[in-house]
């Protein structure tokens, strides 16, 4: 891909101006009828797509309609004409997004977009979609402050997204804190460095957990596990006794963690100790959810930085996504 405007240290240190920049975009084109949905499907891939699997994480206890992120070219078949499908692509012109678009267009669903331009942004502009628009030229994944509360901008104005998660949302934003962040992933680098990394949380935690994966693959070129509570302690668990010193266990914990799932945490880290592998807790600060889902999504983002950089990686570079993508454009 192009080289950035600025390093990846830059966009990382920035995230919190970003996600408060974000919170001052404004939907063009709102939508005029806010007729109510049996269901909403947020399209993406990579970076672009993560932040539609974590809004739909969040809001999965609570919202009165289905609301599924979908990184895939093919559409669910539960998506119809009653249904809000929202594209999310920070080029604009990645191909699996476009194409379960363009079966959106066919169904006749209401559509709506969060991009920087490229094809989904002309196919918003020509068909007067509702859209949130970024500035282009970096990683899409440099900009999850913007494509995420782009996306939340776009669910609150369509009456999906509450007033009181919107709010709970900008007091997130609000309270951040951005020398604690770093501080915190610098240690967090620290103590996973080296290891195989096993990164494990309850379940309205999984998309949040695989953007800190995401970020580690991308960022630090490294391979790390993903897997929720309870759903580990059916089969992963098992796994665990060809573990040993060489693996690093990593427990995202906040109060939101269901009773059953705190104790569950508290007898599987004895398990993972016992094989010999250490094992971090890691509590996000703030005095909400959205407080501390902010948090920790920019604690990940510190942490594989400072991974790639004492492994002297770039983290910029993606060459095997550019060469993935290179020889498929071959064979269109």
């Amino acid at each position: 891909m192009t080289a950035p405007n600025i390093s990846m240290r830059q966009l990382i240190e920035g995230l919190g101006a970003q996600m408060a920049e974000a919170l001052k975009v404004s939907v063009m084109r709102p939508p005029a009828d806010r007729k109510p949905f049996r269901g909403v499907a947020v399209l993406g891939m990579g970076g672009s797509g993560i932040g539609g699997a974590v809004l739909a994480d969040m809001v999965r206890a609570t919202s009165p309609m289905p609301v599924q992120a979908v990184s895939d070219q093919v559409l669910p078949g539960w998506v119809d004409a009653d249904c809000l499908v929202v594209a999310s692509s920070y080029s604009g012109n990645t191909e699996e997004t476009l194409a379960a678009l363009k079966e959106a267009e066919l169904r006749g669903c209401t559509l709506a977009a969060v991009t920087s331009g490229g094809a989904l942004g002309a196919r918003a502009d020509e068909g007067g979609w509702p859209v949130v628009q970024m500035p282009g030229g970096n990683p899409p994944r440099s900009q999850f402050g913007r494509s995420f509360l782009g996306l939340c901008a776009l669910l609150h104005a369509f009456e999906v997204l509450s007033d009181a998660s919107w709010e709970a949302l900008k007091r997130g934003v609000a309270q951040l804190d951005g020398p604690s962040c770093a501080e915190r992933g610098e240690a967090l680098a620290q103590a996973v460095e080296g290891k195989k990394v096993y990164l494990y949380g309850d379940t309205p935690m999984r998309s949040l957990l695989t953007r800190w994966r995401q970020q580690l693959n991308e960022n630090s070129k490294l391979l790390a596990n993903v897997e929720v509570f309870p759903e580990m302690n059916h089969n992963e668990l098992v796994g665990w006794e060809s573990g040993n010193e060489a693996c690093v266990a990593v427990l995202l914990r906040t109060p939101d963690d269901h009773a059953r799932t705190q104790l569950r945490m508290d007898i599987t880290a004895k398990v993972f100790q016992d094989q010999g592998a250490d094992v971090i807790v890691v509590e996000p600060d703030g005095d909400t959810r959205w407080a501390r889902l902010l948090d920790a999504v920019w604690v990940g983002d510190w942490m594989s930085l400072v991974l790639a950089e004492r492994a002297d990686v770039d983290p910029v570079d993606i060459r095997f996504i550019d060469h993935l993508k290179n020889t498929l454009s071959s064979h269109a």
